[in-house]
């Protein structure tokens, strides 16, 4: 355990280095001993992007250094993490969780939807990004068809809220309640207003939007 707090303190310390290829560079030789692919994504790897967020959270660093960091521990994922899966013969890439995110129909920013996107793509799961001014039925329709564990829905206009309202009335009416969760977030989006429309959850920004989807996933069904 000391020797795995010890190593996430050392990515997390290269994730937001001044040196953009030495986080991977750390990985490649790390993962190279004796230590197994899944244990370093479930007790280094994790773990590190974690204390970045909490970093975030404290504004102890702020949006470039969040995204520097996301995207070089998408590289490691890329270009050590699943590689190594293949080549050990698993069939499998490490996957949390399937979800299609959407900004909602009448709202055409993606800031801050493709910022979650990314975060929740670094921290394991399978994302399918809809875009922006996409239809209730038609977010539905893609989660049924892929058959998602959640739908992340942003809005930054009071304008287009009514929209996720209506693809959690959508969910319900059609018998899905129990097929897939539903996560909203946005500017103008509150944990009022998440309950108000019966949405399962509320993410205040694109961290803590990865630790409600885990407990999404981890939660009854």
């Amino acid at each position: 355990m000391a020797e795995y707090i010890k190593n996430q303190i050392e990515l997390m310390d290269l994730l937001l280095g001044d040196d953009p290829q030495a986080s991977l560079d750390w990985a490649k030789k790390t993962l190279g001993g004796d230590l197994s692919v899944t244990d370093f994504f479930n007790n280094i790897f994790t773990p590190a992007m974690a204390a970045v967020g909490d970093k975030f959270g404290r504004l102890d660093i702020f949006l470039p250094e969040l995204m520097d960091a996301a995207d070089r521990a998408q590289a490691i994922s890329d270009q050590v993490v699943q590689p190594m899966l293949l080549a050990a013969g698993s069939d499998q890439e490490i996957i949390r969780g399937k979800i299609v995110v959407a900004s909602v129909k009448g709202d055409l920013h993606d800031i801050g939807k493709n910022m979650v996107v990314l975060m929740l793509r670094v921290n394991g799961f399978d994302v399918i990004d809809m875009g922006v001014n996409v239809p209730p039925r038609d977010v539905l329709e893609k989660a049924k068809e892929v058959d998602a564990d959640i739908i992340g829905l942003s809005s930054l206009m009071t304008t287009s809220m009514p929209y996720m309202k209506e693809c959690v009335e959508l969910r319900d009416g059609f018998g899905h309640k129990d097929d897939f969760k539903i996560i909203v977030g946005g500017a103008s989006i509150t944990a009022e207003y998440t309950a108000e429309i019966g949405a399962d959850s509320f993410g205040d920004d694109a961290v803590d939007a990865v630790q409600k989807c885990l407990a999404l996933l981890d939660g009854p069904a």
